[in-house]
């Protein structure tokens, strides 16, 4: 799956997207990858994430979050794992 994270990253820096934001994205993606491997996440495990880090993180960072998983699932071709979120 890293693999992916990387393409994606790719397509980011492509796009124009600024450095910090793509570090940013590669870091969150790693991690979540950590938890489970992104190519396995069902939408109850983006609910499971999304409660758990509203417990552990400010309002902001968790709609943060929502954006990272929105973009990244809906560029994946998976956005119905994240078409819930309001973001």
């Amino acid at each position: 799956m890293i693999k992916i994270i990387d393409q994606f990253l790719q397509e980011l820096k492509v796009n124009g997207t600024e450095e910090k934001t793509i570090t940013d994205y590669s870091k969150f993606l790693k991690n979540i990858n950590r938890l489970k491997a992104l190519e396995k996440w069902e939408k109850t495990d983006v609910n499971k994430y999304i409660l758990e880090k509203h417990n552990e993180c400010l309002t902001e960072t968790v709609k943060i979050y929502k954006v990272r998983l929105k973009r990244f699932f809906t560029w994946a071709g998976k956005s119905e794992l994240v078409n819930h979120l309001n973001t």
